[in-house]
């Protein structure tokens, strides 16, 4: 039998803009919140691929659990790099999610200190080890954006922070397997045992990396931070750091609304 020639997946995005070349080309690359894999709870992508019903072509590079430094170097920095110089590539708009897990599981252990009783929660925060991760997640940014400016300069990026995440005992579960908790683990292993201490551990770091976006935001033409914090309730959570189905309906909607200030032709929540 003859053999049957299948098209790669860049060749389909392509296709799709030829089509129409009125859709908004969208490249996406990010961590769980963009990948998050369990059926009946989309993440903030494949929200947003219903919500622009056609209106859009993507072409999807994420994958859950990446971290901000990570993405940016090395053979991920190779693939992005490929993508973004693809003969005839276009990519009008870069969405990316990047950043928590820089911050939370095992990459959290160096950013806290084993607490004594004389420390405050603020104590028990390593300012020095923070600062030099707030720097590196700054670096992969910057270097996205030098990517950006590089082979596809008309681009828009759009990112995201992350809400106030709370520590507990939620994992997400497969049938009979699970993964987490991220956070709760960590900090009391510090012999950080109050909940209240807890959270304003992990709330202090998103905000300081939330600070870092809105820097990048006044440092680059067409870069676009969307905020997100203050978005959940706390029965919005559907495991220790990723939302509920209703949890990233919410989030996908302010991020579609902060898109289509920029592409109005695309539809708005």
């Amino acid at each position: 039998m003859p053999q049957v020639q299948t098209k790669s997946r860049f060749q389909e995005y392509m296709d799709k803009l030829a089509a129409d070349p009125s859709k908004v080309g969208i490249l996406s690359e990010g961590d769980s919140w963009f990948a998050f894999p369990l059926p009946g709870r989309p993440n903030i992508v494949e929200v947003l691929i219903k919500k622009f019903s056609g209106r859009a072509a993507w072409y999807r590079l994420e994958d859950s659990g990446d971290e901000s430094r990570v993405m940016l170097a090395g053979e991920q920095w190779e693939k992005i790099y490929k993508t973004l110089t693809k003969p005839r590539a276009r990519f009008d708009l870069i969405l990316f999610s990047g950043g928590g897990n820089d911050i939370v599981g095992r990459c959290l252990l160096p950013l806290i200190r084993q607490r004594e009783n004389w420390m405050t929660w603020r104590d028990c925060i390593n300012e020095a080890r923070l600062q030099s991760r707030l720097n590196q997640i700054e670096g992969a940014y910057h270097e996205l954006l030098a990517l950006r400016d590089d082979y596809h300069p008309g681009a828009w990026v759009f990112t995201h922070d992350y809400d106030r995440a709370i520590p507990g005992d939620k994992p997400i579960r497969f049938g009979p397997f699970k993964i987490g908790p991220w956070m709760k683990p960590h900090l009391e292993s510090k012999c950080i045992k109050n909940l209240d201490d807890q959270c304003q551990i992990i709330w202090f770091m998103l905000e300081r990396f939330s600070q870092i976006l809105q820097k990048l935001e006044q440092s680059y033409s067409r870069f676009y931070h969307v905020r997100t914090q203050g978005t959940l309730t706390e029965d919005e959570w559907g495991d220790e750091i990723h939302p509920t189905k209703e949890g990233f309906e919410k989030v996908a909607a302010k991020v579609q609304a902060a898109i289509c200030e920029e592409f109005p032709n695309l539809p708005k929540p």
